[in-house]
C-alpha cells in the first residue's frame, strides 16, 4: 500500500499541476484579452480617421488666403539685355500716357524708388507693377479679388504695353542690337509668348 507520506506528496504535485493549469489559462486568456482590445482601439482610431478624411473630403478644406503682399505673376519676357535707365523712362512715359484708358482718371501712373513703375487702378480692387532687371521685363499683379472691370482694362493696357516693348526691341532696322533697349532672348516668340497670358485682344 501506498505510505501516508507518498500519497501526501502526489496529492501536493497534483494540486501545483492544477494550479499552474488555472494560472496559465488564465495569462492566455487575459493576453487574448489585451490583443482583442489593443485591436479594437486600432480598428475605432483607424475608423474615426477614415470619418474624419470622408468628411474632409466631402465638405472641403477651407483654401488658405493668400498673402495680399506676395503678387502673382502676369508674365515675363526674358532678355539678352535690358537698358534699364533708358527702358524705365521710356515705359515709364508709356503708362504716364494710359491713365485715361479707357476714360481719364481710370489709372494712376508712378515710378516707386527702386524702379518699379506702378500703375494703380481707381477702383482699389488691384494695381500692377512693371519690374525691370537687366535680363528681364515682367509685369506683376497685387490684389486678392481684382474686379472683372479692373481685369478687362488691365488687358486693355498690357496689350498694349507689350506693343510699344517690341517696338523698342525690334523696330528700326538701322539700329544695332547694342544701342537698342532691350534685346529679347527669343526675338520671334517673346512678345507672343507674353500674349498668351492675357486674355485674347478685342478686334480693332
Amino acid at each position: 500500500m501506498m505510505s501516508l507520506h507518498r500519497k501526501t506528496f502526489l496529492v501536493s504535485i497534483l494540486a501545483l499541476f492544477l494550479h499552474s493549469t488555472s494560472v496559465a489559462a488564465f495569462s492566455v486568456g487575459k493576453t487574448a484579452q489585451s490583443g482583442l482590445t489593443a485591436f479594437s482601439q486600432s480598428q475605432i482610431e483607424k475608423k474615426s480617421t477614415t470619418s474624419l478624411n470622408l468628411f474632409g473630403g466631402l465638405f472641403g478644406k477651407k483654401e488658405e488666403e493668400r498673402d495680399p503682399s506676395v503678387p502673382i505673376r502676369v508674365f515675363e519676357i526674358p532678355c539678352q539685355n535690358v537698358k534699364l535707365g533708358g527702358c524705365r523712362f521710356a515705359l515709364g512715359l508709356f503708362l504716364i500716357g494710359q491713365q485715361g484708358t479707357p476714360t481719364k482718371g481710370t489709372w494712376l501712373a508712378n515710378q516707386a524708388n527702386d524702379g518699379v513703375l506702378d500703375m494703380f487702378h481707381n477702383d482699389n480692387t488691384a494695381m500692377f507693377s512693371v519690374v525691370m532687371t537687366e535680363k528681364s521685363i515682367a509685369v506683376d499683379r497685387y490684389g486678392l479679388e481684382p474686379s472683372l472691370q479692373y481685369q478687362l482694362q488691365e488687358s486693355l493696357v498690357l496689350h498694349s504695353l507689350l506693343d510699344e516693348i517690341q517696338s523698342l526691341a525690334l523696330e528700326g532696322d538701322e539700329v544695332e542690337a547694342e544701342n537698342r533697349l532691350i534685346v529679347f532672348s527669343d526675338p520671334e516668340n517673346a512678345v507672343s509668348n507674353a500674349r498668351d497670358s492675357l486674355p485674347a485682344r478685342a478686334e480693332k
